[in-house]
């Protein structure tokens, strides 16, 4: 969090607060085959800008050299438009020890044969995971038949395979639509495939705008108790198609300055030493955006929070760009920094212990 051009830091501690990546996402291209409206990151078609192989090569290598690196994410955009290049980079994950999952709306999977040769290189390279996004603004770009053909290859070729589904409250496009697909059916019946049918809030990119939602889904006092600490932030660092590193996936990331850095692609020890100073990330990761929204609105009554937020990105940009919460947390975060360092610290010493016993 800036307040003019000041961050919200904490003292610098006696010993590290660093928390090391567990995952690493790759957006190699904002390039997409599609173009939906509200797209976290506006992609569509026409963009051009790319990583190159050796960018995003660098980037794995640096990630993996910590212990509690797991995997690694390739989305975007479209990250099947990296072609062979998506190949290179899984199979060198894949010999580091990384688990490796591609986020894909699926267009290549419009003919079943292309489909299966595609994927079948990919899982040659390595690839263990397949994560396919629809729903109503997707299936305007992308046919519902080419989402299900991917997934079938998926399971066939032996992935965890996963189909998110976006969901507002008028739509057209449901789970239960898709289940309704006897392809999907049979995935979903069948116990050795490993398939998961998922939904997922669609959000707008504007902090004051508001998708509508079902009145489950949004955020209220009664289900503000449901929402945590954010499992991304500072626990996944992202690398973007200009070579800067994001301090976390969140779909508003794009928009919030201080969740990006710039990066010398080489070691990633600067970036997570500025993020080991940056208390707003820490209280993210504890509390959630959610919670620090709510307490916001406690003490600054005008900020609307109930019924507004399905998405907890929704709530992080909203954080972040209303002045009015930006002017509380900056005027009254020292009254939380005792009680999030002494969980945040709880949560790091916990992880390090789980690091030591697992070597």
């Amino acid at each position: 969090m800036t307040a003019g051009d000041q961050r919200v830091h904490r003292p610098a501690p006696a010993v590290s607060l660093r928390l090391e990546p567990e995952v690493l996402t790759i957006l190699g291209t904002y390039k997409c085959t599609a173009m939906c409206e509200n797209c976290c990151f506006g992609s569509n078609p026409y963009l051009t800008q790319r990583l190159d192989l050796d960018q995003i090569l660098a980037f794995i290598t640096a990630g993996a050299r910590y212990p509690n690196c797991k995997q690694v994410v390739f989305s975007g955009g479209e990250c099947f438009l990296l072609r062979s290049d998506l190949n290179a980079a899984i199979e060198h994950a894949t010999s580091l020890g990384l688990f490796t999952r591609c986020v894909t709306n699926g267009y290549w999977a419009k003919r079943t044969p292309h489909g299966r040769a595609r994927l079948a290189g990919l899982v040659a390279s390595g690839l263990t995971e397949l994560n396919i996004s629809t729903g109503d603004h997707h299936q305007r770009w992308v046919s519902q038949d080419a989402v299900v053909n991917a997934a079938c290859l998926g399971v066939e070729l032996g992935l965890e395979t996963v189909i998110v589904v976006e969901v507002q409250k008028e739509r057209r496009v449901t789970g239960e639509t898709l289940a309704q697909d006897p392809r999907v059916r049979e995935l979903i019946d069948d116990p050795a495939a490993r398939f998961h049918l998922l939904e997922s809030p669609w959000m707008p990119m504007d902090h004051e705008a508001v998708i509508d939602q079902r009145d489950d889904l949004l955020l209220s006092r009664r289900t503000l108790h449901l929402r945590g600490g954010c499992r991304n932030v500072l626990k996944t660092l992202v690398l973007t198609p200009d070579n800067r590193i994001g301090s976390c996936c969140g779909l508003t990331r794009e928009q919030i300055p201080e969740l990006n850095a710039d990066w010398d692609g080489d070691s990633l020890d600067p970036v997570l030493a500025a993020d080991a100073g940056d208390f707003m990330k820490m209280w993210l990761h504890v509390d959630g955006p959610e919670r620090i929204l709510a307490w916001a609105a406690s003490t600054a009554p005008e900020i609307r929070w109930e019924g507004r937020y399905a998405h907890r990105c929704h709530a992080c940009l909203v954080l972040f760009k209303d002045p009015v919460v930006r002017r509380v947390i900056r005027e009254h975060y020292r009254e939380r920094v005792e009680d999030v360092l002494i969980r945040f610290t709880a949560k790091l010493r916990l992880q390090q212990g789980l690091i030591h016993s697992a070597g």
